[in-house]
């Protein structure tokens, strides 16, 4: 009797289809509703933005230099350029990433390095230089950073990675700490034989300098790998600023990525 490819692993003939068909319909039911929950979250931010509101283009370009299994340097440039203003912004960082507990289930590997790990920890230094062109900019602030990340698996093949971080900053003479706390979600698919990630995540602020959540940063994007070398990030983002007085940002942002 003939029989027939539907999908990779399912085969149909005029019995029907065979028993592995509902892991299928499975996988293309989780693959719907992911890109479902994706495109519903940038409608409700796209449908929050004013007219009042801030924007700003945001390129960065980053480089990984990994030591060994568990630890990796990076290194960081990003730029920030207002739409509205001719404020500008630079921040150089470097930092040191250190793996603390590696995902050591086979399956759940990947080539990433940031997503193969459950518990890592960065520290570094970033130093931020404001003005309105090359020649007025001037550091702003200096900058230490500790953070912890942790991921967890969830149904469906998506992972939360979690992110606890404190800025030692140095504005002027003056010193505070900003406490960030990041939930984001994301999950891994395969688009053209190339990994694609889209995430979305939120992060709060604490500033010692107003004792209150100062602002709130949504973002939504997605991660392409071009290859073991290469990979780039796009993604929209939306911060709410209530601390020391209100304004909204909505920013386009792309990162390219390096890896070695």
């Amino acid at each position: 009797m003939p029989h027939f490819r539907c999908c990779p692993g399912v085969s149909w003939s005029p019995t029907g289809l065979s028993s592995r068909a509902p892991s299928c319909r499975v996988r293309a039911r989780d693959r719907f509703l992911w890109l479902t929950a994706v495109l519903c979250t940038y409608v409700i931010l796209a449908d929050s933005v004013r007219a009042a509101d801030g924007s700003e283009f945001s390129p960065e370009v980053s480089a990984f230099l990994e030591l060994n299994p568990r630890t990796r340097v990076s290194l960081g440039a990003a730029y920030a350029l207002a739409a509205d203003s001719n404020a500008k912004s630079k921040d150089l960082g470097a930092y040191l990433d250190i793996s603390l507990k590696p995902i050591a289930r086979p399956e759940l590997l990947t080539e990433d390095w940031q997503r193969s790990r459950y518990v890592w920890a960065r520290i570094g230094y970033d130093c931020v230089f404001e003005g309105t062109d090359a020649a007025s900019a001037g550091v702003a602030e200096n900058r230490g950073v500790i953070a912890i990340y942790g991921r967890v698996p969830l149904p469906a093949a998506v992972w939360l990675e979690t992110r606890t971080r404190a800025d030692l900053r140095w504005i002027g003479d003056e010193y505070s700490t900003r406490y960030r706390f990041r939930l984001d979600v994301s999950r891994e698919f395969t688009v053209l034989d190339h990994p694609v990630a889209p995430y979305f995540n939120v992060e709060w602020f604490y500033d010692t300098r107003y004792d209150g959540w100062a602002r709130t940063l949504y973002k939504i994007g997605s991660t392409v790998t071009v290859n073991n070398r290469f990979r780039y990030e796009v993604y929209l983002a939306r911060e709410i600023q209530r601390l020391p007085e209100e304004q909204n940002v909505n920013a386009l942002g792309v990162v390219l990525k390096w890896y070695y």
